[in-house]
């Protein structure tokens, strides 16, 4: 069970894959239109959340993260460009699919929070800084995104936004909260170095809360989009233009801010990657399945695509930028 936890956390995008193409034959020979999938949907929201924030720590955000430029320009580009390129992308590409189109507001409105960190793990960028931004950019989700929301994607969606401010805090809080308290009594009881230990494996446990909300609510549309196949192009063209033209100005904005590699990958990484397990949450419960079935892409195409920025794009964007390595190695 532990190496299957470990293999879901390395090879995400594979499993959604998987999923998604089982819902959709599932979709397509039982007939699951008319079921009721919230209540499966709340559970597995917490699922997803409840193992994320046991392993968010929290508290080290008072000692982390000095580079008030970098988080400025970072939380600039997570909520408010991304909103604006989402809200382009929505009523030019996606025009007459309302669905379709709040998903991708959805997209620019809920930037990532835990998973900048193993990003930036992995991009050999500044971790400190990318723990500080993605706990305060949590926190932030429940004030700026539902009025984000509002504001981009109302005309496509009817919604309350107290209704989403009340539901975003209860998904937030809850598990933070019970979150918290669980990493107090792990580590009271069993130590640091066994929280450490076991803590490689929230994220698998994170992932099943994921697999289940994209099965159920990709089965309930299927039989609807197989006879519209346009949605999957649609759903493609949107997120790539939306990832292409948020990578363009974010990698401006960190050379004109003279952000080296370390930094600069940050605020790259902030500006296209936003959250799977919040904003698939919040679809599954509040919105339409055919909105869900947009978002299950997501994953999948994020993953690539972060994956080519650090791997493909990773050494020409350290020599664009600069290192603090090869800045600290020049004589004076």
């Amino acid at each position: 069970m532990k190496k299957l936890l470990l293999h879901m956390k390395k090879r995400l995008y594979l499993y959604v894959a998987v999923d998604f193409v089982v819902a959709l034959l599932f979709g397509l020979y039982f007939n699951v239109q008319q079921m009721n999938i919230k209540p499966i949907s709340i559970a597995a929201v917490f699922i997803m959340l409840y193992p994320m924030l046991t392993g968010m720590i929290i508290e080290k955000v008072k000692k982390a993260g000095r580079n008030f430029k970098l988080i400025l320009a970072t939380f600039t580009f997570a909520y408010f460009i991304a909103s604006i390129t989402a809200f382009i992308v929505s009523r030019t590409l996606l025009q007459g699919y309302p669905d379709i189109a709040f998903a991708m507001v959805m997209v620019g409105a809920i930037p990532c929070s835990n998973m900048l960190i193993g990003w930036s793990g992995i991009a050999d960028a500044s971790v400190e800084d990318a723990l500080v931004i993605a706990v305060l950019g949590l926190l932030l989700i429940p004030v700026f995104s539902p009025v984000i929301l509002k504001l981009s994607g109302g005309v496509f969606v009817s919604f309350s936004i107290e209704t989403l401010i009340l539901v975003l805090l209860a998904y937030i809080l809850i598990p933070l909260f019970f979150g918290l308290w669980t990493r107090h009594m792990i580590i009271k009881k069993k130590g640091m170095p066994y929280f450490m230990e076991i803590k490689k494996y929230f994220p698998g446990v994170s992932a099943i809360g994921i697999l289940l909300i994209v099965f159920f609510s990709v089965a309930k549309v299927a039989r609807i989009v197989m006879t519209q196949p346009i949605v999957f192009v649609l759903v493609l063209v949107g997120l790539f233009t939306y990832y292409l033209i948020q990578t363009f100005l974010s990698l401006m904005a960190a050379k004109l801010l003279k952000l080296k590699y370390e930094q600069g990958m940050i605020l790259l990484l902030g500006a296209t990657a936003s959250s799977q397990a919040i904003s698939l949450s919040i679809a599954a419960t509040m919105f339409s399945a055919l909105t869900v079935f947009a978002l299950s892409f997501k994953p999948i195409l994020q993953v690539l695509y972060i994956m080519f920025l650090i791997y493909g794009a990773g050494p020409w964007l350290k020599k664009f930028l600069g290192t603090k390595e090869a800045r600290r190695g020049k004589p004076s």
